[in-house]
């Protein structure tokens, strides 16, 4: 498994990955359609955007511009304010980390990618779940994701 213990440099490496020919290919190759991830895989790149703090500051105002979206439904990109208040630049750290993150696993990026562990590290920003590890965050996941995710099989 990749270290991500000091990600010092990440945005860089990135960059310079996309520059090479190879990188094109991996994210062209990894863009044709995702495999499903397992519900720990989702868990772990959860808990890599708590342990870093950009990251974390970034998911901090992202997750918080969803609970404003959430707690006010009528309030959509056509209001004159949408993108205004929108967090564009820390939605777009959080993406690229998503990126540089599969990259670095060599996991297979689709739309649905980690759509599991974004949730679930909202939620627990948010206060909607106690933690990512919670059997709510894993009914959440069986409940909303079960088309994206699979789980280990019961334990007797």
């Amino acid at each position: 498994m990749a270290d991500f213990d000091d990600i010092t440099g990440w945005r860089e490496e990135l960059e310079a990955f996309e520059a090479t020919e190879e990188g094109r290919k991996f994210f062209e190759k990894h863009g044709m359609g995702a495999p499903k991830l397992t519900f720990e895989q989702e868990v772990r790149y959860a808990e890599e955007l708590f342990r870093h703090e950009e990251i974390l500051e970034a998911l901090k105002i992202s997750a918080k511009w969803v609970k404003y979206l959430d707690d006010n439904p009528d309030f959509g990109q056509e209001d004159e304010r949408f993108w205004e208040w929108c967090p564009v630049e820390d939605n777009l750290t959080v993406d690229a980390f998503q990126k540089w993150y599969a990259m670095k696993l060599d996991i297979t990026l689709g739309w649905s990618t980690f759509s599991a562990g974004d949730r679930l590290a909202i939620d627990v920003v948010n206060g909607d779940l106690p933690s990512l590890r919670s059997p709510e965050a894993e009914q959440l996941v069986r409940e909303e994701f079960s088309r994206f995710v699979t789980f280990s099989p019961e334990k007797p």
